[in-house]
């Protein structure tokens, strides 16, 4: 008697880290479910993976930032009587600009959807993920939670949120069958933005970017392994005990000097 499918949510899912995530899932032989912004191909990733994996993959658009969206792809994934054994909460938002030029909408967006979704959504899926013998959820957050940074401000805050939120329900799982992990990825070459910030920074900074298909595979690797903390590359690691070593107030105002690099490239 052949097993039911059971689903693998990435959020996100239309590109960047989030695209890559689902073909790498794609290649494993994960069922997925895909969620992302209206207009941004999902439909279209969807329909090749099918056909690139035999793999079955549904999908969803909708604005997670906008009120009741989690509760209702909650509610659409009940419908479709679709059994969830991962989540992976990969949409987010982010940028630099100076504090004081920041819209409140802008501010509004990266928490909306970088803590509220995410904390909803995870609320939302526990009870179902529950349900399997074995379970995960693979949240994302940035080498930037370690870290208060200038000019990003919100951003990094949004970070640490997820990786404080992500430790703290792990252990609070530890007796079920759902595994939490957090990934905190540095500079990737996602878009041609992301690739012209990169490019400002120092030949170190430019060197320790990995590629979004190396960040992914690590990604999945420490999911399934069952790892509480995954992060990528070397010089990450290296700059992971070195921010844990060295006071905030020593660190802040080296940031300040380094992400004033890319303050030229963005407007609101």
């Amino acid at each position: 008697m052949q097993k039911s499918p059971v689903f693998t949510i990435i959020t996100g899912a239309s590109q960047g880290l989030g695209s890559v995530l689902a073909i790498e899932c794609a290649r494993r032989g994960r069922h997925l479910i895909l969620l992302a912004l209206p207009d941004e191909g999902l439909p279209d990733l969807a329909a090749r993976l099918t056909a690139d994996y035999g793999i079955q993959a549904f999908y969803y658009e909708t604005n997670l930032a906008h009120e009741g969206t989690p509760q209702a792809f909650y509610e659409w994934v009940i419908e479709q009587n679709l059994p969830v054994c991962t989540l992976i909460n990969n949409a987010g938002i982010g940028g630099t600009l100076r504090f004081t030029q920041a819209t409140p909408a802008y501010l509004d967006n990266i928490i909306l959807l970088n803590i509220r979704a995410l904390a909803l959504l995870t609320r939302l899926f526990v009870p179902l993920l529950q349900m399997q013998p074995t379970a995960h959820i693979l949240n994302i957050s940035s080498m930037a939670a370690f870290s208060p940074i200038p000019f990003k401000t919100v951003y990094p805050a949004s970070k640490a949120f997820v990786y404080s939120f992500s430790m703290g329900l792990r252990e609070e799982l530890r007796d079920s069958s759902v595994r939490v992990s957090v990934l905190h990825p540095g500079p990737m070459a996602t878009t041609a933005d992301n690739t012209a910030r990169i490019q400002r920074h120092s030949a170190l900074a430019q060197h320790s970017a990995l590629s979004v298909e190396q960040v992914a595979a690590t990604a999945l690797k420490g999911m399934e392994q069952g790892k509480g903390l995954i992060i990528p590359g070397w010089l990450n690691k290296i700059s992971y005990r070195l921010m844990g070593m060295v006071p905030h107030n020593l660190q802040v105002p080296i940031l300040r000097r380094i992400f004033t690099k890319e303050l030229p490239l963005y407007h609101v």
